[in-house]
């Protein structure tokens, strides 16, 4: 059972980010999860699998032609294929001149394309690493550290900004979220800046694409 999510105050996120300029990797993709709320499997890619076979786990009862027939139940196997990613931002996925990223969500096993709001600060440190770095268009822009490595450094930075709890890659989503609801955003406008995939996923803080609402979040995400 997972633990519950310890949620940040304001200014707890406020000195975590402070924290993190020291590193412009790290500043830039607390800002991008900040102000987003994106997964950190959107922003960083998952690495591609393949289906290798099925696993027994037990076995079931249908009822074919009035007849009781005891059938087995199984799972698929998956195996990580080296080197392959699905999803991930990448340079040419930022669009500098209207302040959007597109993004890549798994839904039902299948990619569909989204969009998340950039405001000027985060456009700035993306273009900031971008050319310190020289990345090109393909490049990615948050596999410079791997999954573990950046919740470790979450932990990290949290520890030096004297937070004295546990912090996580997900505690910005649920920060971002939690200040929205604070301003009285509807389920839907949030669901549209954050990628949920339901109003009842949100149920625990009380898609489509974000474009509509930018003038909205490029006014809010600035108080955040």
């Amino acid at each position: 059972m997972k633990s519950p999510i310890i949620p940040l105050t304001k200014e707890e996120m406020d000195k975590l980010i402070e924290a993190s300029l020291e590193n412009d990797f790290y500043h830039m993709f607390f800002l991008v999860a900040k102000t987003t709320g994106r997964r950190i499997g959107e922003l960083h890619g998952s690495q591609k699998k393949e289906i290798i076979g099925r696993k027994k786990i037990g076995t079931k009862v249908e009822y074919i032609d009035g007849k009781e027939i005891a059938l087995d139940k199984t799972r698929i196997i998956y195996r990580k294929v080296p080197g392959q990613w699905e999803g991930g931002v990448q340079v040419k996925d930022i669009d500098f001149e209207n302040g959007l990223m597109k993004i890549w969500v798994l839904k039902r096993r299948k990619l569909t394309q989204d969009e998340s709001v950039l405001t000027k600060e985060v456009l700035q440190a993306i273009k900031h690493y971008i050319l310190k770095n020289k990345l090109k268009p393909e490049d990615y822009l948050f596999k410079e550290k791997s999954y573990r490595g950046l919740q470790e450094a979450v932990m990290s930075f949290a520890k030096k900004a004297g937070i004295n709890h546990k912090v996580s890659v997900h505690n910005f989503r649920h920060y971002l979220v939690t200040e929205l609801k604070r301003k009285n955003w509807t389920n839907d406008k949030i669901m549209k800046l954050t990628g949920h995939k339901s109003i009842a996923s949100l149920s625990t803080y009380d898609h489509v694409l974000a474009g509509d609402i930018k003038e909205d979040a490029l006014r809010d995400l600035k108080e955040i």
